[in-house]
């Protein structure tokens, strides 16, 4: 009862030393004193500007290009204006649209420009500048409806819309207008309009709220979808995208407002806007009516990113899965000394990180490197750290089994045979117990392989990060899904055969 004791009141220091320390460094970061982010802008000479990549035409992403050049839409060229304005570089921070607003209210991105509108929710959680693309279709001008070509008699307006599954993103202006003008429909939240066409073109949902240049634009490259000619009604409060900024930054949001001003009077977004639609609609090749014929064609595109995608993913996995077996190594010989105090620690700690999810260790682990940096650590640097600490509390584990199979009367024998610690360790135990652990590495490694799919929240570019931008330049839903899928299948089935392979040679040698 006492070591149960001891180790979840050593679990509990763990866990609150975790959520202490980004809550400390944020509340000495808003004592009085503080330099605004305006001049903490200035003075490091970049803007960061946070974006979902997957809203064409307003921000997509260009697949010819790479690096902070592939990001394009109307939204980049406003970003660009901004920072050239604030005499500044500017670097975008990709993510989706949820993780774009999170970001936003962390401190880890100085404005969200990602098709925002204006919410009463919104503006009580960050600083919402004045509207721009008044005049073009945005996402708070033309808002509607996408449905199967299908149903088109059957959902001529809204009143025929009563307890159907309608899909909206969640957080958007789309959703706010379902549940106030669509309430007896049943509401699917997703996380891009990406996934919401999947789930239409595949019957789990009806219909998707969205905005209407981008339901149009799906329409016009799926011809089993089409847009209700009934729009939802739009508030004069709702008109214009919106420019989001950390709550409390007023001098940063002013600066934005005066460089708006400029941009509402040129007419310099309606400009960025038909030069980034002419843009998509150039990068939409594919003209296959068929399944497979859409997929060759996909494939034949796209064959360099997701070539890249698949590197980039084994790479992820690979450093990780050796970074975290050097790590878990260390943790699984302190869990088995003598040090009840050390060993309860470090007991805690896997105990931990193998008790809760990834995606919430990349995003705490995220926010934090994020915090000590300053915003200065890359995206991809700080969730290979994240992927290493989750991996290592999992080998830790693997290694420590590994070690405890080898039978307690080999050490016994060695000792009667007056070998030392170090050698019983290096020359008996350790060779049987890594024909223990190697399959199960095999096997960590494979998994992480499929782990590395989250990382696509914050679009550092493996396959699903791929998948999303194929989505977004050539508005299929289905047929990407499937080609990704495929590609993780192939990998996965090689290497979980190369592990089985390796477990008879193993055997063998036994």
């Amino acid at each position: 009862m006492k070591k149960l004791k001891k180790l979840f009141a050593c679990m509990m220091a763990v866990a609150l030393t975790f959520a202490w320390m980004p809550i400390h460094i944020f509340a000495e970061e808003t004592q009085d004193g503080k330099q605004s982010l305006l001049d903490e802008i200035k003075e490091r000479g970049v803007l960061i500007v946070g974006t979902s990549p997957d809203f064409p035409p307003n921000e997509f992403i260009d697949s010819t290009k790479s690096g902070q050049d592939q990001y394009v839409g109307s939204d980049i060229e406003l970003a660009k204006y901004i920072a050239q304005r604030m005499g500044v570089d500017l670097r975008i921070e990709a993510s989706n649209f949820d993780t774009v607003l999170a970001n936003l209210s962390t401190g880890q991105i100085d404005l969200a420009i990602t098709g925002l509108a204006y919410t009463p929710a919104r503006a009580q959680s960050m600083e919402m500048s004045i509207g721009y693309n008044m005049e073009a279709d945005s996402e708070s001008a033309g808002q509607g409806v996408l449905i199967r070509s299908a149903d088109a008699e059957k959902y001529k307006t809204f009143d025929n819309l009563d307890g159907i599954k309608i899909a909206a993103q969640s957080g958007s202006i789309q959703e706010q207008y379902v549940k106030d003008q669509l309430p007896n429909t049943q509401l699917q939240s997703i996380s891009s309009i990406d996934d919401g066409v999947a789930l239409l073109k595949n019957g789990s949902v009806d219909a998707v709220a969205t905005s209407e240049p981008t339901g149009i634009q799906y329409a016009e490259n799926n011809s089993e979808l089409m847009m209700m000619e009934q729009e939802f009604d739009i508030s004069a409060e709702y008109a214009g995208t919106r420019v989001g900024a950390p709550l409390g930054e007023k001098e940063l949001i002013e600066e934005v407002n005066k460089i708006l001003e400029d941009v509402n009077e040129q007419g310099l977004y309606e400009q960025w806007y038909e030069e980034a639609i002419e843009l998509n609609n150039n990068m939409t090749s594919i003209t296959a009516t068929n399944f497979f014929g859409t997929i060759v064609q996909i494939v034949e595109a796209f064959w360099p990113q997701l070539l890249q995608g698949l590197l980039i993913t084994l790479g992820l996995a690979a450093i990780t899965v050796l970074c975290g077996t050097l790590i878990g190594a260390v943790f699984a010989l302190i869990k088995m000394s003598k040090n009840k105090l050390v060993q309860a620690i470090c007991t805690a700690y896997v105990e931990l990180i193998r008790g809760t999810p990834l995606l919430l260790q990349l995003w705490l682990f995220i926010t934090v490197f994020s915090t000590l940096s300053g915003g200065n650590m890359p995206m991809l640097v700080s969730v290979i750290i994240a992927l290493i600490i989750n991996s290592s509390a999992y080998v830790a584990e693997i290694i420590r089994s590994g070690i405890q199979s080898v039978d307690k009367g080999q050490r016994e024998a060695a000792k009667s045979l007056g070998m030392s610690n170090r050698n019983t360790m290096t020359k008996i135990i350790l060779p049987q117990a890594v024909k223990n652990i190697l399959p199960a590495l095999g096997n960590e490694f494979v998994m992480m392989v499929k782990e590395t799919s989250l990382a696509s929240t914050f679009f550092i570019g493996e396959l699903m990060t791929v998948n999303t931008v194929i989505k977004s330049a050539t508005y299929k839903s289905i047929e990407p899904l499937v080609i990704v899928g495929l590609i993780y299948f192939i990998v996965t089935f090689t290497l979980s055969k190369g592990v089985k392979f390796m477990e008879r040679r193993l055997s063998v040698s036994d």
